[in-house]
């Protein structure tokens, strides 16, 4: 009786955690590709990443905190993985030139030339930003993560997002130039 009593609480736990996920998995996919950039680190990463919140999502004590939760899990298991190799990330770690809305899977959905060379532009800017600031940035505009849960993610208080966000558009602008206009 109390061996079918967990194996039911265990397959009610598998089937909410399954639920939240699936709200989840595209955003997890891309973010395990922003921070690995390679699609097989990404995939062990994300498979690490399921198999740890599946133990631990009893711990959770809020599930409308399920995504930050996550993700947060996600980028800790990264810094985990780099720390243990030792190795220090730069862009040849991210393929060298392969810009941020590559590793996402995310392309510019701009029509003519003239757009298609500004959005160009606009990613390449991205790209040049500090980790510090590209992070929050990308995880606002182009994953759609609002400051709670950005703030979730990165450790930081919502201020700190707030600031770091403010920062990265402001040093794309100063990027881009004074001249640049997106029409």
């Amino acid at each position: 009786m109390v061996l079918q009593r967990n194996q039911d609480n265990v397959a009610v736990r598998n089937e909410q955690f399954t639920v939240h996920y699936e709200e989840i998995h595209l955003q997890a996919w891309r973010l395990a590709l922003y921070l690995c950039g390679r699609r097989e680190d990404a995939e062990d990463l994300l498979a690490e990443t399921v198999a740890g919140a599946i133990r631990n999502f009893d711990k959770l004590r809020d599930v409308s905190k399920f995504k930050g939760w996550f993700m947060k899990s996600m980028r800790n298991l990264h810094i985990d993985h780099i720390r243990r190799s030792k190795r220090q990330m730069d862009v040849a770690d991210f393929g060298g030139d392969v810009m941020v809305w590559e590793r996402l899977g995310r392309y510019p959905q701009i029509e003519g030339p003239q757009r298609s060379a500004e959005a160009r532009q606009i990613f390449r800017a991205i790209d040049m930003l500090p980790e510090s600031l590209r992070t929050p940035l990308v995880l606002n505009a182009l994953e759609g993560l609002d400051i709670r849960e950005i703030g979730d993610v990165m450790g930081l208080g919502q201020s700190a997002v707030k600031v770091r966000i403010h920062r990265a558009r402001k040093k794309l602008m100063e990027l881009l130039g004074e001249d640049f206009e997106v029409s």
